[in-house]
């Protein structure tokens, strides 16, 4: 059995394909499988497959009709074999030694469940700039409104496979937030650590899947949080409350990479942190929610001044 099984989803990847599937043949770590599932891709990407195949043996291909992501990811992970589990996308190029650095981590932190690292982004025709982590929270904590979730960049992760099969695989309820909901679900079983090691180069182009469904992407992360505090019998967050929540986050989200989009925004916003209703005058949960509008909002302008 292999150490680690690399699970990569692909659909219509041509354009990067090869450069990702080369960065994790040449990983350090040689005792792996790579387990590509081409989720029924109509340009060349299976060409691309066939060959890489010819060439290493570790490389295992399924090829399925289109069934989405989350199809994708669980026919992946019913094939591994490997006693840690990674995440590789098909436009992102893996560091040498990042199953090495994430396998001995994982071997030598019995209490964490999934470790990631940091990835350094590369936009199209740019050299690699900013260094994310995905977030800055290293706990989750579903006590507290806006929770706190600690998350990790996906593409990058190593996961347990005892901590996949106890969780079973990835949910289809939570579109383009299935990795959100699994990081939630994951901190029940164990710490979500991110080591100060750059593991990945994480490519950022406009034909990204985050970029082009930022809005759902933020609603059904927004609902894969509220499903997990009403499971924590908490109560129920009113549908006011969360539709507030669910403008925040996609306020904060283009903020972060579209500011165009900002402008008609801004105005709801404005609307949100002055709605002096009884109801949302009352609510402890609202006024922590009105607080971040407020910051959101000054930071807009502050930074409309700075460029002035």
């Amino acid at each position: 059995m292999p150490i680690v099984s690399c699970i990569l989803p692909v659909y219509n990847g041509e354009r990067f394909l090869a450069e990702a599937i080369d960065s994790i043949l040449r990983q350090t770590l040689v005792d792996f499988e790579l387990i590509i599932i081409n989720d029924g891709s109509k340009d060349g990407t299976a060409s691309i497959l066939e060959e890489k195949q010819r060439s290493d043996s570790r490389i295992r291909i399924i090829n399925q009709l289109n069934g989405g992501i989350v199809s994708a990811l669980n026919a992946g992970l019913a094939e591994c074999r490997g006693e840690y589990i990674a995440r590789m996308d098909a436009d992102d190029i893996s560091m040498p030694g990042r199953f090495a650095f994430q396998a001995h981590y994982l071997d030598t932190h019995p209490g964490c469940v999934l470790v990631g690292g940091v990835a350094t982004t590369r936009e199209l025709g740019e050299t690699a700039s900013e260094r994310v982590t995905g977030g800055p929270h290293k706990r989750t904590d579903l006590t507290v409104f806006p929770p706190k979730i600690a998350v990790s960049v996906h593409p990058l992760i190593m996961v347990r496979r005892t901590a996949f099969e106890v969780l079973g695989g990835y949910r289809a309820e939570f579109p383009h937030a299935e990795d959100y909901d699994l990081f939630i679900r994951l901190a029940e079983l164990g710490t979500l650590d991110k080591p100060d090691e750059v593991v990945l180069i994480y490519r950022r182009h406009e034909d990204a899947i985050s970029i082009r469904n930022i809005e759902l992407q933020e609603r059904s992360a927004a609902r894969a949080e509220i499903f997990a505090i009403a499971e924590t019998g908490q109560g129920p967050v009113p549908e006011w409350l969360f539709e507030a929540y669910v403008r925040y986050r996609i306020l904060r989200r283009y903020k972060r990479v579209d500011a165009r989009r900002i402008e008609p925004l801004i105005r709801q916003a404005w609307r949100d942190l002055f709605d002096l209703t009884p109801t949302r005058v009352f609510s402890r949960r609202y006024s922590q929610l009105r607080m971040r509008f407020a910051k959101v909002i000054l930071g807009y302008y502050w930074k409309g001044l700075k460029r002035r």
